[in-house]
């Protein structure tokens, strides 16, 4: 590819063989806006219906049939995504069709480098409105460049699918197998090729004890300075892998301002310790821990809403706590203590009630170490469709005005 940058109207990479600027449009030029429509009243059938969140369910009839490009009128207002093909949408979502000057999906790439946000309508729920879209300007060239434009991207979006699909699979994999080992259907083997004695069970509360946590808020923590690190249940809730390790981790520091003085030592985090989120909105999460496997000399604290359970000397294997609190035998037992209504909690009391089976050391760390090497597969693929997605923008940038 060339490098322009001698013309605005020109992007900064282009094909070779193309020349000239491309054209400048508001986009009621180029196709039509159409609105969602109640679906409701339809039988259940093979078409899809799409809202501002993606698929919904399938009806029986279609509201249109063909390629488009649906944008979210209310809600979600800045995920744009394509569809070829008979459809229905929810009245919160746009669909365009009757496409003029532009391929749709070419149209598609475009919406994928606006702002929606910036053409936000309302003060507290996004919204946007067939006017506003409409006269949106962008920057067009002819068909021709614009089907390769599309064959570029779309082969990208193309591998992006199939990382997500090899991710999924992973992530369904693991689930399996952890399930397996831990209902003792997947049975490890000693050195000897015989099996491993039967586990023993004991109460959570007769091999844990559990020390005080802190209640920092996020306006108390930054990620940029700061001598102790601090462990928020948000971010166990939706980025901590299941063993936590503070090089690979994101953890934000406590602002140097917070007195941090009367904090006692046996607070502060140590290797095998395990750290749960004590509140959720949704079952399924109440009680989602971490096992803390390296901190490399770090200071660090468990934070607000958050549970600091130490094992006791000897018995678990480090790693395995993290793994066998994920396991299914162990969340059901978690989830049937918790209580709340829309907020649901659980406290150390209860979880001292937990029944944990305890394999000898050698075969925890059998388990230990054959689960996370899945888990840094996964990794590693979540890493090369991060690169993708890093390429993806990187393209859009350049290849369009």
């Amino acid at each position: 590819m060339a490098i322009r940058k001698d013309d605005i109207r020109v992007p900064n990479l282009r094909f070779p063989g193309f020349e000239g600027e491309w054209e400048q449009r508001n986009l009621k030029e180029l196709f039509t806006i159409g609105s969602g429509r109640d679906y409701k009243h339809l039988s259940n059938g093979d078409v899809p219906v799409f809202g501002t969140g993606g698929l919904m369910t399938y009806v029986n009839e279609f509201l249109y049939d063909g390629e488009s490009v649906c944008i979210g009128r209310k809600g979600t207002i800045n995920k744009p995504y394509y569809h070829k093909g008979k459809f229905w949408t929810v009245d919160t979502l746009f669909y365009t069709h009757s496409f003029k000057k532009a391929l749709p999906k070419f149209v598609y790439y475009i919406f994928q480098k606006i702002d929606w946000l910036k053409y936000n309508e309302a003060s507290g729920v996004p919204s946007l409105s067939k006017s506003t879209i409409e006269k949106i300007e962008v920057y067009i060239p002819k068909k021709d460049e614009q089907e390769k434009l599309m064959g570029l991207l779309s082969a990208l979006d193309g591998r992006i699918q199939t990382q997500n699909k090899i991710i999924e699979e992973l992530q369904t994999l693991m689930q399996i197998l952890t399930k397996e080992i831990f209902s003792r259907k997947l049975r490890f083997k000693k050195a000897d090729e015989n099996v491993f004695p039967e586990w023993d069970k004991t109460k959570m509360g007769d091999v844990f004890e559990f020390k005080v946590t802190n209640s920092y808020s996020r306006e108390k923590l930054n990620y940029s300075e700061g001598i102790i690190k601090n462990i928020h249940y948000g971010d166990i809730h939706t980025q901590y892998r299941t063993l936590f390790n503070v090089e690979k981790e994101h953890t934000p520091y406590i602002n140097l301002e917070v007195n941090t003085n009367s904090i006692n030592k046996e607070s502060y985090c140590q290797v095998g310790d395990l750290i749960l989120a004590d509140a959720s909105e949704d079952l399924k999460d109440v009680g989602k821990s971490i096992e803390i496997v390296n901190l490399k000399d770090q200071k660090t604290l468990s934070g607000l809403h958050t549970i600091l359970a130490r094992p006791l000397k000897n018995i678990f294997a480090i790693g395995f706590c993290g793994y066998l609190f994920r396991s299914e035998k162990v969340r059901q037992q978690i989830q049937k203590e918790a209580h709340g209504s829309k907020v649901l909690s659980i406290a150390p009391v209860r979880l001292s009630k937990l029944t944990l089976p305890i394999p000898t050391l050698i075969e925890q760390t059998l388990i230990v170490d054959f689960l996370f090497s899945i888990d840094e597969k996964i990794e590693i693929e979540k890493v090369l469709l991060k690169k993708y997605h890093v390429q993806k923008q990187y393209l859009l940038q350049n290849l369009f005005i």
